[in-house]
């Protein structure tokens, strides 16, 4: 352990952290071993990596401190104290790291083909984001793209609720929810709605080709404009009394059976791309 320990909770770091927790400035904040093991494993642009002291008694913070001072990443060593106010977390980790994540342009969700892309609309739950991304990764979707009041997809709690995907996966976002999936539906894509009044049930479409499975926010679902204008509208067959399920459970079916299909038809699935999020 270095001889200079960070021990004034109002240092420039301790703020930093805190700007990139609420979503300011160009740093994302990446909160525990998990994540900072994969930014690590992956070589991924860390500025720094905050670690209590003490907390490298646990031996895979101890290892993930010494990783990143041989991958030349900045180990700075804190007091539990300075940790707790640079930590968004009630209960910290022990560990934190700021990087440099870049968001992609849509071109960029759209390969290999055929694009599978979640776009999520105004899905302003962070966990519900992260658990789209986390879904959208492991069905091979080729992307994501966070649009409308939907919550930032490299934030703090999007890429831990994500367990990592958010780092790896092509990640997009648009405030111009409208601009987005006319964006999509111009590459060629086209826009798959869920809607219980829908006439097609899930496992009767046809979902090889290129498709933009569109997310609702919690509440209110999709905007109706955007339901009214989808290519295609699916139900999820479900039993009475239940008519609704949570957005991410309900786009990771549509998501899965999309997957199925495709494997089924002999069409390939995305591989990770590690450089998604490289500036």
């Amino acid at each position: 352990m270095p001889d200079t320990t960070l021990t004034s909770r109002r240092h420039p770091l301790v703020t930093r952290c805190r700007n990139a927790a609420d979503g300011h400035g160009e740093d994302a904040l990446l909160d525990g071993p998990h994540l900072i093991d994969e930014a690590l494993a992956h070589g991924l642009p860390i500025s720094v990596v905050l670690v209590a002291e003490g907390a490298d008694a646990r031996a895979e913070i101890a290892t993930l401190a010494a990783r990143a001072t041989r991958q030349h990443v900045p180990v700075q060593w804190v007091t539990p104290a300075v940790l707790d106010a640079a930590s968004p977390t009630r209960t910290p980790s022990g560990i934190l790291a700021l990087a440099t994540l870049a968001l992609r342009p849509i071109d960029a969700l759209l390969t290999p083909a055929p694009a599978l892309v979640t776009l999520a609309i105004d899905v302003q739950d962070p966990g519900n984001l992260g658990a789209l991304a986390r879904s959208s990764e492991a069905a091979g979707a080729t992307g994501l793209l966070a649009a409308g009041s939907s919550a930032h997809p490299l934030g703090w709690k999007v890429l831990r609720g994500s367990m990592g995907s958010a780092l790896r996966l092509p990640v997009a976002r648009d405030t111009h929810a409208r601009e987005a999936a006319q964006a999509l539906r111009d590459a060629g894509l086209r826009l798959v709605a869920l809607d219980p009044r829908a006439d097609v049930d899930l496992h009767g479409a046809d979902l090889t080709g290129p498709l933009a499975i569109c997310a609702g926010s919690e509440g209110a679902g999709l905007p109706a404009d955007l339901l009214q204008d989808a290519d295609l509208r699916l139900r999820i067959p479900m039993r009475a009394p239940v008519e609704s399920l949570n957005v991410a459970v309900a786009t990771s079916l549509v998501l899965f059976e999309v997957a199925r299909q495709r494997r089924e038809s002999g069409i390939g699935s995305r591989e990770s791309r590690i450089e998604a999020h490289r500036p």
